[in-house]
């Protein structure tokens, strides 16, 4: 269906008219919104109103079920932050409202939201119950396979999100996932597919704070505009060191890209921790070309990396006034314990 053809739908179009912004995915660096509030009461007033009326809402255009998606995610995190079952509800309405069971991030954050609801001592039955009167018959029946599976889920990171803490109060990072082999969906029959290949996100530094450290300083210098924080690998190929596999080896790694005015000042930032046995030093002196400056304290490092323009313009960014920046989030970040080279 086309968002043209949505208008016709009074709550469709209330929630065109909301747009979240381009901050509102960060869930590290995590602000409520005033917006929260009026999306929760349009699902609200959808999810108990008649059947024939949740029908006619669940043919959204793709640019409402982008909304109720990010909404579903914000409301699990306020949940945890503010200790609050009722917006668990109101996150798994929003995913019972959704047009498809494809829709639906079983595997993540809806699992993450029943988790969180679990944790705050919510009966998951109740929530069956409601998700089953607001959803599609086959998003009701993948519920019940998500449900099932909480019996052997006992930390949020079977989940493939992660909690951080950073100065911004409790967050989530949903961790990259890679399947191995194509699968041909639940309840479809055919061969298993292979296991998730799992990029972990097991740092001992707090690195999500470093990020966010260093994103909100690049954002006070005013030449550039940091966008959403987010789990990351860093390819092996922008060092000069034959290193083994596709990636870096690191206990963990986030990134966000710095946008500025003109593109040729725009780059990619990689924050990450390398484990105990990894020459940070060596591995640092790797790096090549004129795109790219890597700063880094002994087992921590920050990689600035100029994305490919394809034009003739011959200019790359200058990270000079950047590394100052990195150097002092760099101590400013350092555990207790650790002393940096």
């Amino acid at each position: 269906m086309t968002n043209d053809a949505a208008k016709s739908s009074p709550h469709h179009q209330q929630l065109l008219d909301l747009p979240f912004g381009t901050g509102a995915s960060e869930m590290i660096r995590f602000r409520d919104l005033p917006l929260d509030e009026t999306i929760s009461g349009i699902v609200r007033t959808v999810a108990n109103g008649p059947a024939g009326a949740i029908e006619e809402f669940r043919s959204a255009p793709d640019d409402v079920v982008r909304r109720l998606r990010l909404f579903a995610r914000r409301r699990i995190l306020q949940a945890r932050r503010r200790s609050s079952i009722y917006l668990v509800d109101e996150s798994m309405d929003a995913y019972a409202l959704l047009p498809t069971v494809d829709d639906v991030p079983w595997e993540s954050w809806l699992k993450t939201g029943l988790f969180t609801a679990r944790a705050l001592g919510r009966d998951l039955d109740a929530i069956a119950e409601r998700f089953h009167t607001v959803a599609s018959h086959d998003a009701a029946e993948r519920f019940d396979v998500a449900l099932d599976s909480m019996s052997r889920i006992d930390d949020v990171r079977q989940c493939h999100v992660v909690e951080v803490s950073t100065n911004y109060g409790t967050g989530m990072l949903r961790t990259l996932v890679f399947r191995a082999a194509p699968t041909r969906g639940w309840g479809m029959g055919g061969a298993p597919r292979q296991a998730d290949n799992l990029v972990t996100y097991e740092p001992e530094s707090n690195l999500a704070q470093l990020a966010a450290t260093i994103a909100d300083a690049l954002d006070a210098t005013g030449r550039v505009r940091t966008e959403v924080i987010a789990h990351d690998q860093i390819p092996a190929m922008l060092f000069a060191l034959s290193l083994p596999g596709s990636y870096l080896p690191v206990t963990g790694c986030l990134s966000f890209f710095a946008d500025a005015d003109d593109e040729h000042h725009s780059f990619n930032l990689f924050v990450a921790e390398l484990p105990d046995d990894e020459d940070v030093a060596e591995i640092a002196e790797g790096a090549v070309g004129s795109d790219q400056l890597v700063v880094h304290d002994g087992f921590r490092l920050v990689q600035m990396v100029a994305p490919p323009l394809f034009d003739d313009n011959d200019a790359t960014v200058d990270f000079s006034p950047y590394v100052e920046i990195c150097r002092q989030a760099l101590a400013d970040t350092l555990p207790a314990g650790w002393t940096s080279l």
